[in-house]
């Protein structure tokens, strides 16, 4: 689908007659040479910077020689030239010195190099070739008419006679008609023509045999490989293409001459017929350009062979899905010395002309698209094109122009929709840049003439031939419209000699009677852009220089800015960027928005002006989007790509290949401001909204469809693909949601698979005003079911789609809440569901199911309830439908479930039969049903659904099941359930009860099972629970109830109290001891248990019971001060001893860290005491598996685990943390005991018990100041060295295995910092009683 558009041409003039041309692509430097004399011109600023002449070096005594071959040695700075009487030179392109490297004792009539210039062939006047190194030492001298095939000649495998197998147009062989091969050619210099493949392992030899031109190729070590099948009429042109697939020649058949091409073997694979008539011209070459995309074709006329009248013809053709196009023909009126393609660069094209003239063409590919430019975006600076815009493609072959709009169909070449022909070549094509006529083209054919094409054209011209292809015609319906000829103007004429028609490069239609073009001028002597003012009234054009500049211009691009002030941007060789405004024709430069002037670092054949509208900013933005050839993709000065293959602009993205096989879009409403840093640094930050997907190998974008979502891709070989890419298609569902266009997006997000959400999502405010619209333009059930049956909740513009929403909070004009409560879901289906009820018809029904089945907790009764009412109504066709659209969206055995929760037996079996269920697995338990009562059959089938809390409701309505009802309640702990359902003073109330009190005790809720006992009047199992539960008060309520005597109460007291002080709850035993058995003695046993003696002594007091003194209390006294003593020595041997195995810990602890920290050392050095010093270490991969192992450890053996950390085992890996966890409960233990001692030793002075008083205080006093005095020894916080490995003695070998131990260490595997922190207790605090040392 691509054009070839010449860039810019340069001119030179030279000495006429040079033969020979060889460029230095590295200095632009270019070598010619004529018969004797070789030249070297500068391209840079067109000067002769070197001259030899040869005849002056006395290489032949007489003087006289002829150059027939010249090349420029890369690397060597030299120029070899071989002269027909066999010398071969080195010339020295800095000095001028000419060395004579050898000599053959023959004439040469050639050289041809090898593409590494290793290898030289050189051709002679015996029809020999001689093959030389790269030094010129000898390698072979070869026999070209050898009469044989070559080392790869075809075996015959004895697959039949050849006059048995099928002929083809030939026919069947017939013996004896031996078919003949032609002698003799019309034209042919006769010369050896020799070919190289570009990576020089083969070359190919054309020479006459017997008449006939054959080909034969050779390997590099010049060995005869093929030789080609007899053809009629193969001429002397030889071209191999770069890719080394074809060897390329042409052909004088009967009726046509063709380019045909061969394949290594020599056989023919493949033609083309060229565009003239036979015998018409003298082909003089044929060459490829270094990438094989372009293959040039130079022929002679015949008419005239001398200099005045001769014509010369330049053509340049393409091949795409194996259909060959004529791209760009140029017609010289004057005979050609050589064209040739440059070795470097792809597009640059060298012609050489007898008169001394030369011209180097710079050609590149672009694609001429209506809504784009020739880079492939369009440059219109409004987002808004006319929906008319039918995305037209048009490509040039030859005389024909075949358009495609590729909005109404997908055509790939070579065909097309329909096409124009013209009676000669076209030469130019450019589509309207005016939004209003964005697919009206012109083109400029070779005779000057300007044809404008539109939608609405009745211009008629006998010479232009319209041809239907895909579109219709020939008695089928025409589908699209088709653009017709509107007028026809004579540039020619226009031109007053002030430019030359064959540069007129760059055509720009940016009005409907305004074009504009770049020209070179011969007056001038300068490129200079022309406007061109075109009157359809009269059919004339007026040309007006605009502004002479002086660089060659190498792309232009124009954009309209407001309603009238169109602007034309030129871009020069050197790299600066022009404005032109047309109404005014000021030019100025195009500054970027920083306001530095936009100059590119190179060429950039592709350019378009993009418009920006950043969503915090009031102005729109205007930067240029630029492409070099190199892959470099500008925005204004910056480089944001280097791998961009194609560029387009779409209504809201501009979107680019790359050779990493992506396309990626970037949004236009992105802030461009901070781009103004120069080329040459690194790439920024991409821009905001970039998305990429994958796309095939080497595809490029051939155009975007304006307003829509289609993008078309052509891939190397020719095919075309069609995408959708996901930014374009949201950004018109997000387009047609703003407009309330719910159906136009709905379809479009079915269609490429878009979440529905995203209906809702995109403005939730917006959705909720307009439900009842949404549904009526929907109008369709099977729609809305599939927007309802995708809700979630979830806001898809925060995740799934979050790139396509990056301002989503800040949308201006757009109300989005990003915000909604978690019932999303339930609120969509609840408006929609107010929506259809209220319209009360049957035509959503099946949409008022979805709504239902749809929720967060699906209201499947509900649904099923619509369906009963549909069955009340006796509309069974809706019922039925309604239920298998149900049991499309539940689970069959669900929904049968809660048919049958409805009690409807007749739907429960419509249900069943919908699912296709065998109905031996429902019809004998329905039928069951059928004949049991109401409310045993509603028992029974809640039971088989498991509902137990309605089937006990159910079950409790029929008295003569009660026994299955204490089952029902007994089997399922409905103990709760079954108390609400029966009377309070009711026998099946009280059975209940008991039952539920049997429950309480089995689960130990004993005093709940005493106060059910005593609601139901079972005051003596009451006691019993209550006793044992210690709650003595209701124990002592329910024996009022049972009118206990004085001695049951007081057996009943004795045994609350022995209960209570098994539980440690002396003082209630004591009380219940004192006041309801009246047992005295017994009361201040217990108080004295309890350790209260103020409690004892009171009670002493008031029954003034003395004498319980001397026999209870002072011994209690004696007995506890004892206990007290031996608790304290306990505690001061163990403190002792934990304290002095810590210090030891600590101490071999540090000496491994240093012993680590010098010499390195694996975690297991440190773990263990008793580890071995040439113990193996731990790998990473132990320490994995054991972090695998504990991840799945069970509670009890994660509790294990804690328990193995306060470990005391000696040499174990948590010594340390086990002995402060130890030391922490000594010191709290220590401390608790201070508030009974002290008041132990106050009741001992009381009772003059002073001496062992002040034993016990001293020894406490003693205990406590050595445990307060070690404490900040004890609990020290470790060092964040001794995590990281740090430190002043830290070496690179121990930081690194310390992380690596961090890293691969078990979680859990280091105490918490609380076990390094001390025990919140005071150990200062004053204590004691003076009068024993306090």
């Amino acid at each position: 689908m691509k054009n070839l558009k010449l860039l810019y041409c340069d001119h030179l003039n030279i000495i006429p007659g040079a033969s020979f041309l060889t460029v230095d692509s590295e200095t632009n430097k270019l070598y010619l040479a004529t018969t004797d004399t070789v030249y070297g011109y500068d391209l840079n600023t067109f000067n002769k910077v070197f001259e030899v002449d040869l005849r002056k070096e006395n290489l032949t005594p007489d003087g006289n020689l002829e150059i027939v071959g010249l090349q420029f040695m890369s690397g060597e700075e030299k120029l070899c030239v071989s002269l027909k009487h066999g010398d071969i030179i080195l010339l020295s392109t800095f000095d001028c010195e000419v060395e004579c490297v050898g000599t053959l004792d023959c004439e040469l009539d050639s050289m041809f190099w090898s593409p590494d210039q290793e290898v030289v062939l050189f051709t002679t006047n015996v029809g020999t070739a001689v093959a030389m190194t790269h030094d010129f030492d000898p390698i072979t001298e070869i026999e070209v008419g050898m009469d044989r095939f070559g080392e790869g000649e075809f075996v015959n495998v004895g697959w039949g006679k050849k006059e048995t197998q099928f002929q083809g147009k030939a026919g069947k062989f017939v013996p004896g008609k031996e078919k003949k091969v032609e002698a003799g050619l019309v034209v042919d210099d006769g010369k050896m023509k020799v070919v190289w493949r570009a990576d020089g392992q083969y070359f190919a030899i054309s020479t006459i045999e017997n008449g006939c031109r054959k080909i034969r190729v050779w390997n590099r070590d010049c060995v005869l490989q093929y030789t080609s099948e007899n053809l009629n009429g193969l001429e002397n042109s030889l071209a191999w293409k770069p890719s080394g697939s074809l060897i390329a020649s042409t052909q004088m058949k009967a009726h046509r001459h063709d380019v045909v091409f061969f394949e290594l073997n020599g056989l023919q694979h493949g033609e083309f017929t060229l565009n003239f008539e036979r015998n018409s011209v003298n082909i003089l070459k044929l060459e490829w350009n270094s990438d094989s995309s372009v293959l040039m074709v130079l022929a002679e006329s015949r008419q005239g062979l001398d200099e005045e009248s001769a014509v010369t013809y330049l053509q340049l053709w393409s091949s795409t899905n194996y259909h060959w196009t004529l791209k760009q023909s140029i017609c010289f009126h004057e005979k050609v010395a050589l064209a040739c393609w440059d070795s470097e660069n792809l597009f640059d094209l060298h012609v050489l002309m007898q008169n001394g003239s030369y011209h180097l063409y710079k050609w590149n590919w672009v694609i001429d698209c209506s809504s784009s430019d020739g880079g492939g975006g369009y440059n219109s600076s409004s987002s808004e094109l006319v929906a008319s815009n039918g995305s037209h493609v048009a490509v040039v072959d030859g005389s024909k122009v075949k358009l495609t709009p590729f909005k109404h169909m997908n055509v790939p070449p070579p065909m097309c929709a329909y096409q124009y022909k013209f009676n000669t070549n076209v030469k130019h094509l450019a589509f309207c840049e005016s939004n209003l006529n964005s697919d009206s083209f012109i083109t400029l054919t070779e005779d000057g003439s300007l044809f404008c094409f539109m939608k609405e054209g009745s211009y008629k011209d006998n010479n232009v031939d319209l041809k239907l292809v895909a579109a219709g015609g020939n008695g089928f319906k025409t589908t699209i419209d088709i653009l017709s000829l509107s007028a026809k103007f004579s540039i020619s004429q226009s031109l007053e000699h002030k430019v030359e028609l064959s540069n007129l490069r760059h055509l720009l239609w940016v009005g409907e009677q305004t074009m504009v073009a770049a020209s070179y001028s011969y007056t001038l002597k300068s490129d200079a852009i022309c406007l061109f003012t075109l009157d359809f009234g009269n059919f004339t054009c007026m040309c007006k220089v605009i502004k002479a500049v002086s660089s060659n211009v190498v792309s232009m691009c124009s954009f309209k800015s407001g309603d009238t002030c169109v602007y034309v941007i030129a871009q020069m060789q050197d790299g600066k960027v022009f404005k032109y405004e047309l109404s005014s024709l000021n030019c100025e430069a195009l500054l970027d928005t920083q306001g530095s002037p936009v100059v590119l670092t190179t060429l950039c054949p592709y350019m378009s002006v993009c418009s920006f509208q950043h969503t915090q900013a009031a102005d729109t933005t205007y930067a240029l989007i630029s492409r070099s050839a190199q892959k470099q993709l500008f925005l204004n000065n910056t480089v944001i790509s280097r791998e961009c293959t194609s560029y387009s602009i779409h209504d809201e993205y501009i979107l680019y290949t790359t050779s990493s096989h992506k396309i990626i879009c970037i949004s236009r409403n992105s802030d461009i401001s901070h781009y103004n840093k120069p080329t040459e640094n690194p790439l920024p930050q991409q821009i905001s909204c970039d998305i990429s997907r994958s796309v095939e190998r080497g595809s490029t974008i051939v155009t975007v469809t304006p307003n829509d979502t289609k993008v078309v891709l052509q891939m190397p070989r020719g095919n075309l693909e069609l995408i959708h890419p996901r930014p374009l298609v949201i950004s018109v569902v997000k387009r047609a949601i703003n407009k309330f266009q719910y159906r136009d997006a709905f379809i479009l997000m079915r269609k490429h698979r878009i979440n529905m959400n995203l209906l809702y999502d995109h403005n939730p405010q917006q959705f909720n005003n307009k439900v009842e619209h949404f549904i009526e333009q929907l109008d369709s059930v099977d729609y809305l079911n599939l927007f309802l049956s995708e809700l979630k909740d979830e806001n898809f513009t925060e995740t799934m789609y979050s790139q396509y929403y990056p301002n989503s909070s800040k949308m201006g004009n757009v109300l989005i809440s990003n915000s909604f409560t978690p019932s999303k879901v339930n609120s969509v289906c609840d408006k929609v569901l107010s929506v259809l009820n209220a319209a009360q018809n049957g035509k959503h029904f099946l949409s008022i199911l979805t709504a239902h089945v749809r929720k967060i907790e699906p209201e499947i009764k509900q649904a099923l309830s619509k369906v009963r009412d549909q069955k009340k109504s006796l509309n069974s066709a809706l019922v039925a439908e309604g239920l298998h659209h149900l049991h499309v969206m539940v689970e069959g055995r669900v929904l049968y479930r809660e048919s049958l929760a409805t009690y409807d037996l007749e739907l429960a079996l419509m249900v069943a039969q919908v699912s296709n269920d065998d109905p031996k697995e429902y019809m004998p338990f329905l039928n069951k049903l059928k004949q049991m009562d109401p409310d045993y059959r509603n028992y029974e089938i809640d039971m088989f659904l498991k509902n137990y809390s309605r089937a006990l409701v159910n079950i409790a309505k029929c008295p003569d099941h009660f026994n299955e009802c204490i089952a029902l309640v007994k089997s399922h702990s409905l103990h709760r359930e079954a108390l609400k359902q029966f009377g309070k003073y009711t026998p099946q109330y009280k059975e209940i009860s008991n039952l539920y009190a049997e429950f309480l005790v089995g689960k130990s809720r004993y005093e709940e099972a005493g106060i059910i006992l005593a609601r139901c009047d079972s005051h003596k199992r009451a006691i019993k629970c209550f006793t044992t539960a210690c709650s003595w008060q209701h124990a002592l309520n329910s024996a009022t109830y049972l009118k206990y005597s004085k001695e049951d109460q007081t057996e009943l007291a004795q045994n609350l109290s022995r209960a209570l002080a098994d539980k440690n709850r002396f003082l209630e035993a004591a009380h219940l001891l004192e006041h309801e058995a009246s047992d005295v003695p017994s009361a201040i046993k217990a108080l004295l248990k309890g350790r209260h003696w103020e409690n004892a002594l009171n009670v002493i007091r008031t029954h003034k019971q003395v004498d319980l003194i001397d026999t209870q209390v002072l011994p209690a006294i004696q007995d506890a001060m004892k206990e007290n003593e031996t608790s304290i020595k306990t505690y001061s041997e163990q403190f002792e001893r934990y304290f002095n195995r810590l210090m030891v810990v600590r101490e071999i602890k540090k000496q491994k860290q240093l012993q680590a920290m010098l010499y390195g050392g694996g975690e297991g050095d440190l773990e263990s005491d008793i580890a071995s010093d040439f113990g193996s270490t731990v790998t990473g991969s132990s320490h994995s598996s054991a972090s695998s192992r504990a991840s799945g450890r069970t509670a009890k053996s994660r509790r294990k685990q804690e328990r193995k950390r306060f470990s005391l085992r000696e040499g174990s890996r948590y010594e340390e943390e086990g002995l402060l966890q130890a030391l922490r409960e000594v010191v709290t233990n220590l401390s608790v005991l201070s508030t009974s001692i002290h008041s132990l030793l106050l009741h001992a002075a009381l009772f003059y018990m002073d001496a062992e008083a002040e034993s016990l205080q001293s020894l406490y006093d003693k205990t406590r100041s050595i445990v307060s005095k070690n404490i900040t020894n004890i609990w020290v916080l470790p060092d964040s060295s001794e995590f990281n490995g740090t430190g002043p003695q830290s070496t690179v070998n121990s930081i690194l295995s310390n992380r690596a131990n961090v890293n691969n260490s078990e979680p859990g595997s280091f105490a918490d910092l609380e076990t390094f922190l001390p025990p919140k207790v005071d150990l200062n605090v004053k204590f004691g009683m003076h009068i024993y040392g306090k």
